[in-house]
């Protein structure tokens, strides 16, 4: 009978299934944990063992019972032939339920370290070992025994010694023979030293990673949410009660019903105490939130000792008349205070009571020892509520109460004036990159606009209709959830934030330092989809920086599968008897997603060529949490499909269950019969007069596309460098096309903000450069017979899946691939600086009206007109019906060789999903009768739009 790791059965032993207690023979289960012991055991005998290892498997899972376990009366336990891993992950598994103390079950102790460290086990690492053991440290344990085969003993020693911080766990998951096999690709090709290096580094990059985390997770969890209802209410009950106070000293009589309903509040009666009020608190609360903040990082006494100036600062803005009112929550006697039943207690009405609280003690110099540090913490658990709170009635007060013909066309607050001149702008929200609107009846430039125009610092310009406060606050509530700032999202008038973001997420090919088992196996996976290790890398970000670059890794990703439409037609479809969904891989850019997370090789070369030539097809089964539970690879078997391999994150073995149920389904599945005619499916229009040996479009069309799409690329290397300078390359490396052909919509988009941003000259240069599209222009020099022909051709320099396998196979040719990346990286920037201008983004802004070009304005402009919803403020600058638009040079929407005839194919890229025009583009006429050529507010200047058409004119390009 042959027993997992190469071993077999003697002939007087026999094996027993551990689940049945059953006599299995050398037909047993792949993998199944069984106990082996004399062939005359009695059935007793054969319970008892079979008891203890289920035991052992329940505390250390099925892998443990590879160890060789020592059950008593000459029985051990073992695994059928088929287990995944090696006895490494068996012993080890074992010593983490045995310990030290029960480590003589597992053989001599000699046996036991060849099987973790192989020939590097000498006494020093055997010493070092079982102290790390003895002290729980396994993290340390498994790296080193996966390090072993690229090691020596005195560096296994070294990496014996580490230690991991409490709370930190380097390696939580992953089978010990995965890792040891990744490490050993990584490793290999560099000397003994750089190794230990590499391995150190790594070690300690995942450790700070883990520590950051779990500060972030603590910081969380300081604050207290649970009367945030509670405190809402009362808060929108005090300012009632603030306002019905204004209406009643506006009136010369008593307040009654009726006179309440005649009321009509004005800018001075009411509303510029209502807003001075909620700038007061949101002051407050900024301040309140960045005390929290820093007692976390520094402890109480260095935290508020930072925030010393910013309480002082607070303080002085409110009178202790309203300090009394704001702690018992009456701003008149028949407002009382608001308990909700079953509510926890309710903090003050405004954040100022707790400061002053805090400023108190500070000022009559108590002792600031635990009884201070528990007072301090009581009050700023409720910060991060007071802040929500705060900032969304703040929020509804602009957009919902206040009405926009009552504000004046300048106000400000002498509170915030008060607060400026004692405590500077944050450095992650400068004014002078701040671009939103300031809130007025009528458009005004923005705070960075005046500050570029203004001699003046930005305390004297800033207004408090600018709502740069208002920002201060949301960035604040942000910093108190771990993150550096809020993020400013789509907004009508009033500015809205995301004070809660979701976390980026790395380039899917990134080895993400999360844990050691995972940044290896990405790296290992650069590896395998054929990028050269570097001579020399001082670190392991390193190592991963320069194996991105590689320029295999871009030919490797633009492989596009044949996917068995059978089984494609159960794409996130649930797998019967289970409560997963299966999502099949159509691209290598999947397999990289998936391979981030599970640190598996799905990704790699042989995987890669297999689906590409629809021999097999990869899937991932997604729980309820739409996490991947596990991998696997359908082969076809005759003419239906069987499970070849599956497996759990890291290679790990997957539930049975969901095995069996996957293989259950894809046996009930049927292939396609295989397509036999000769003649290519992209030949629409083939021939009339057929005959034998028809022309395959490969050697038709591939050698003068080739030679065509060559001479395109090396006419389109200024638009190269341009493109290239979004990833930081100012020397247009065609390797940058790797980074920005994989990126994500969001991840572009963001390169595209922090590109205008930094380099906001550059926008024409950029959008000139989106305009050059080398596989376009290549095709279109083609002999119109070819394009007769294969009438299908003009799909692959489209951005969707190539519909043919021939012309699939066409675009993997070098060149014409690099050309093809080009036009599609091209299209897609477009429509980043599409998202953009409908996010009325800051940096798109400020890049634009600075630097305005026709062939940029026009297409962005009509994209603007024609979109189904508008969530950013917008400006007609023309009459509804007018053709003829104002400015200088003055220009007419029928002009067939205008500039806004022209600009239609490039407005079209700028929107998600290209508008119906109709076939004479009555959605656009729609528009224009209804009210004009709209332009997103923020890019007008002081002076309109005439000023900023004719300085498109002026500047140069």
């Amino acid at each position: 009978m042959r027993l997992a790791f190469g071993m077999v059965a003697e002939r007087d032993r026999r094996a027993w299934l551990v689940e049945t207690g059953e006599v299995v023979g050398h037909d047993g289960p792949e993998g199944a944990a069984v106990v082996l012991g004399p062939r005359d055991s009695d059935s007793v005998r054969v319970a008892i063992a079979c008891a203890d290892l289920a035991g052992l498997i329940e505390l250390g899972g099925t892998v443990i019972a590879g160890a060789g376990i020592d059950l008593g009366e000459g029985f051990v336990s073992a695994r059928l032939a088929g287990a995944p891993g090696d006895r490494r992950d068996a012993v080890l598994a074992a010593l983490r339920v045995l310990k030290l103390g029960g480590a003589w079950r597992l053989g001599e102790r000699g046996a036991t370290l060849v099987a973790m460290f192989g020939v590097t086990a000498t006494k020093p690492v055997g010493a070092a070992a079982e102290q790390a053991i003895g002290e729980g440290h396994w993290a340390t344990v498994i790296l080193a025994s996966a390090a072993a085969e690229v090691l020596g003993p005195e560096q296994l020693v070294r990496v014996l010694a580490l230690r991991a911080p409490d709370g930190v766990d380097p390696i939580p998951d992953g089978a010990p023979s995965v890792l040891a096999a990744n490490l050993r690709r990584v490793l290999e090709p560099y000397s003994p030293r750089r190794r230990l290096e590499l391995v150190l580094d790594l070690w300690e990059q995942v450790c700070a990673r883990q520590l950051a985390d779990a500060d972030r997770e603590r910081l969380i969890a300081s604050h207290d949410l649970s009367g945030l209802d509670a405190l809402s209410e009362r808060y929108r009950q005090f300012d009632e009660a603030e306002v019905i106070k204004l209406a009643q000293d506006s009136t010369s009589r008593q307040l009654t019903l009726l006179s309440a309903i005649h009321f009509r509040p004005t800018w001075h009666s009411l509303w510029r105490h209502s807003v001075e009020r909620a700038i007061q608190d949101a002051l407050a609360a900024t301040v309140l939130l960045r005390a929290a903040v820093a007692v976390h990082e520094l402890g109480v006494t260095a935290g508020i000792a930072r925030v010393r100036d910013e309480f002082a600062a607070v303080s002085a803005l409110f009178t202790r008349a309203e300090a009394r009112r704001a702690a018992s929550g009456i701003a008149f006697p028949e407002l009382q205070t608001l308990r909700l039943k079953g509510a926890p207690p309710v903090p003050p009405t405004r954040p100022i009571v707790h400061i002053r609280e805090i400023d108190a003690w500070l000022r009559q110099q108590q002792p600031q020892g635990p009884a201070f540090d528990k007072f301090v913490r009581a009050r700023l658990t409720t910060a991060l509520a007071y802040g929500t709170a705060i900032h969304d009635w703040c929020l509804n007060l602009f957009s919902q109460q206040i009405p926009p013909d009552v504000l004046p066309e300048e106000w400000d607050s002498k509170s915030l004036r008060a607060w400026r001149a004692e405590i500077p702008h944050t450095p992650y929200r400068p004014p002078e990159n701040w671009q939103c609107e300031p809130l007025v009846r009528r458009s005004r430039p923005t705070l960075a606009t005046r500050l570029a125009d203004a001699a003046e610092g930005a305390a004297a310009v800033e207004r408090a209709s600018d709502l740069l406060w208002l920002a201060d606050l949301a960035d604040a509530m942000a910093r108190a959830r771990g993150h550096e700032a809020a993020v400013l999202e789509p907004y009508y008038r009033v500015p809205e934030f995301d004070t809660n973001p979701k976390r980026r997420q790395p380039d899917p090919l990134t080895p993400r330092p999360d844990s050691i088992p995972l940044a290896v196996a990405g790296t290992a996976q650069l590896l395998a989809l054929g990028a050269t290790a570097p001579g020399r890398c001082r670190d392991w970000v390193g190592l991963c920086a320069a194996l991105i670059g590689s320029g295999v890794v871009a030919s490797a990703l633009i492989s596009e599968f044949d996917v068995d439409d059978t089984v494609l037609a159960h794409d996130g479809a649930l797998v019967p008897g289970t409560t997963v969904r299966l999502q099949v891989a159509r691209s290598a850019s999947r397999l990289a997603e998936w391979s981030d997370y599970m640190g598996n090789c799905i990704a790699g070369p042989w995987y890669q060529e297999q689906a590409a030539r629809g021999l097999s097809i990869l899937v991932a089964l997604r729980d309820e949490r739409d996490t991947i539970a596990a991998n696997a690879e359908l082969r076809r078997t005759g003419h239906g499909w069987s499970v070849r391999e599956m497996a759990g994150r890291f290679n790990n073995e997957a539930d049975p269950a969901l095995r069996q149920a996957l293989q259950t389904w894809a046996a009930t599945l049927r292939t396609e019969e295989p397509d036999t005619d000769p003649v290519d499916p992209v030949e629409a229009n083939p021939p009339a007069r057929s005959h034998r040996g028809t022309t395959n479009p490969i050697r038709e069309v591939g050698p003068a596309l080739r030679e065509a799409a060559r001479k395109a690329m090396i006419d389109a290397e200024p638009a190269l460098r341009a493109v290239a300078a979004l990833t930081g390359d100012p020397d247009g490396d065609p390797k940058c096309l790797t980074a920005l052909r994989r990126s994500t919509a969001d991840r572009l988009t963001r390169l595209c903000a922090d590109f205008l941003a930094a380099h906001p000259a550059d926008l024409p240069q950029l959008w000139t450069a989106t305009g050059t599209r080398p596989l376009s222009l290549a095709l279109d020099t083609l002999d119109p017979a070819i394009l007769t022909r294969h009438p299908r051709l003009h799909t692959i320099t489209t951005d969707a899946p190539i519909p043919s396998k021939t012309l699939r196979a066409l675009v993997k040719d070098p060149d014409i691939a690099a050309a093809r990346s080009l036009d599609l990286i091209a299209q897609r920037i477009r429509a980043a600086l599409g998202r953009l201008s409908r996010r009325d983004d800051p940096s798109l802004t400020h890049a634009l009206t600075r630097h305005p070009t026709p062939d940029l304005l026009c297409p962005l402009i009509l994209a603007t007109t024609c979109a189904p919803a508008h969530h950013i403020p917008v400006t007609s600058i023309s009459p509804p019906r007018a053709l003829t638009i104002p400015g200088f040079p003055t220009t007419a929407l029928d002009d067939p060789t205008g500039p806004w005839h022209t600009a239609w194919p490039a407005a079209l890229e700028l929107t998600p999903t290209p508008f119906d025009l109709g076939p004479d583009r009555e959605h656009f006429w729609t528009h224009i009768a209804a009210h004009g050529l709209l332009i997103p507010t923020a890019w007008l200047p002081a002076d309109g739009w005439p000023t900023l058409w004719s300085r498109a004119h002026t500047r140069p390009k």
